[in-house]
């Protein structure tokens, strides 16, 4: 499904070939991984997930897309909607990871409210689910400024996490 938002810095759009190498430092970052289940990616990780991409969303709901640096034409992160394997079986979930250079822009806020606005409207979803790390403050608090409310604990491969929701607003 093609899916592309943007603002004036930074753009959500669909992984090209040419993503691999930024895509593999992003994956391969300790401090962008820090709170992934699986930790971070080898190259030879990195290469097999990127080659599975494609295959993803023709299978699931949702996948991953490259954020782009548009001042610098350099993908500075990845976000989507991916299983999640929880206690209890959420379906498809919101993730991102981002270099840690890019934590703090506040152009990621307005980009991925529109990102997810398009995912719901795309996949025709009635909700878009988070977990996070239970120590992982920053993401949580970009949840939380994105309407997502928590709902519980949980735990996500073994790591105690917060479950979120975003419920789309009544129109």
């Amino acid at each position: 499904m093609k899916l592309c938002v943007e603002n004036e810095v930074l753009k959500i759009r669909q992984f090209i070939k040419t993503d691999l190498d930024d895509f593999s430092s992003i994956v391969g970052n300790s401090i962008s991984m820090k709170y992934c289940p699986n930790g971070m990616l080898d190259k030879q990780q990195a290469e097999k997930l990127f080659a599975s991409l494609d295959n993803y969303e023709k299978n699931n709901v949702g996948g991953l897309w490259a954020i782009e640096d548009k001042r610098v034409n350099k993908v500075i992160g990845l976000a989507g909607l991916q299983e999640c394997a929880v206690e209890d079986e959420l379906g498809a979930s919101f993730v991102y990871r981002i270099l840690p250079e890019y934590f703090e822009d506040v152009q990621l806020n307005p980009l991925f409210a529109q990102f997810i606005e398009q995912l719901i409207s795309n996949y025709n979803l009635s909700e878009v689910t988070a977990v996070i790390a239970k120590n992982n403050s920053s993401v949580i608090q970009l949840m939380e400024s994105l309407n997502f409310k928590y709902v519980s604990l949980t735990v996500c491969q073994g790591i105690e996490s917060l479950l979120y929701v975003y419920l789309p607003p009544k129109k």
